[in-house]
This record gives C-alpha cells, sequence and structure tokens, in this order.
C-alpha cells in the first residue's frame, strides 16, 4: 500500500469496478517580466505535466488535491523525473507568458509549489463493455479500442 496525493475527482461512474491513477506534476510558477519604457509585469501560471507522456497543459489554478492509501499495482509509474517535468513547465509558462506581454528579456521564473499527483481513471463495465473514464472532465472511452484489440486500422509501410 500506498499514500499518494490524487487529483480530487469531479466524475465518477455509477458503478465503478477499479481506477488507475495516471501521473502528473504540478506546478505554481511566477514569471517576472522587465520591460523597457513599461512597468514590469508578475504573472502565476499553473502547469500540469503530464509523467508519462511529457505534455504540459495550462490550468486556471493549482488544482485540488485528496491523499488516498491504494495498492501500487493501481499506480502508474512516470517515465519523467522531476526535472524534465520543471523543464517542461518553464517551457510551456515562457510560451504562454511571451504570447502576452511584449519584453526584451526570458522572465525569471519562480517555482511558487510543485506536487506530484495523479489523475484517477475509473474502470468499469456497462453493457458487456469494458470502459474508462477521465475523472476529470467525464470523458468514456473504450477499453478495447484504446488497447487495439478490434484489429489494425492503420496499413502500410506507414504504420508501427
Amino acid at each position: 500500500m500506498a499514500k499518494v496525493r490524487v487529483m480530487r475527482p469531479v466524475f465518477r461512474p455509477e458503478a465503478e469496478e477499479g481506477f488507475v491513477l495516471y501521473p502528473y506534476h504540478i506546478f505554481h510558477l511566477r514569471l517576472f517580466y522587465k520591460r523597457l519604457g513599461m512597468n514590469d509585469r508578475v504573472m502565476d501560471y499553473y502547469a500540469y505535466v503530464d509523467l508519462y507522456r511529457l505534455g504540459a497543459e495550462r490550468g486556471d489554478d493549482f488544482i485540488a488535491l485528496e491523499e488516498w492509501e491504494v495498492e501500487n499495482r493501481m499506480i502508474m509509474e512516470p517515465l519523467v523525473d522531476y526535472d524534465e517535468a520543471e523543464k517542461k513547465a518553464f517551457e510551456s509558462a515562457i510560451t504562454w507568458g511571451n504570447s502576452r506581454v511584449v519584453s526584451w528579456w526570458l522572465p525569471r521564473i519562480e517555482v511558487v509549489r510543485h506536487e506530484r499527483a495523479y489523475k484517477v481513471f475509473w474502470l468499469y463495465e456497462r453493457d458487456g463493455e469494458k470502459l474508462i473514464m477521465d475523472s476529470l472532465d467525464g470523458k468514456e472511452y473504450s477499453l478495447d479500442a484504446m488497447a487495439g484489440k478490434d484489429g489494425r486500422r492503420c496499413k502500410g509501410s506507414w504504420c508501427r
């Protein structure tokens, strides 16, 4: 058993059979911009870095977290370490900030808060079909389609 921080689920299926915890690193960053002939600018940025695919999403705030005690087999292991996640969060913040602020220099970035947390994906069955639900947006996906059990759709030399 392990004690982990989980992003508070918003959606939950009527009858869940289990769940998988998907790894993220959440950052609250503060960007400090110096500007010529104008007031300096300070902005807050919230980055949600996917520790499996190394993607970053911008958030409106630091998401509410809960502490769960779960079996280790329910936790996906991250493929990205903290340093790579921080670089991705900085890159995402700079891209976002530079589209809003005119400055000759890149911003100075301060990490205000950071947490490793997991997004919950619910596993359940409905009408004989195995489904997976994203706990934050409520979208459902067929587990068989995601695992490629319908057969190979792409044919030819460009497919992997």
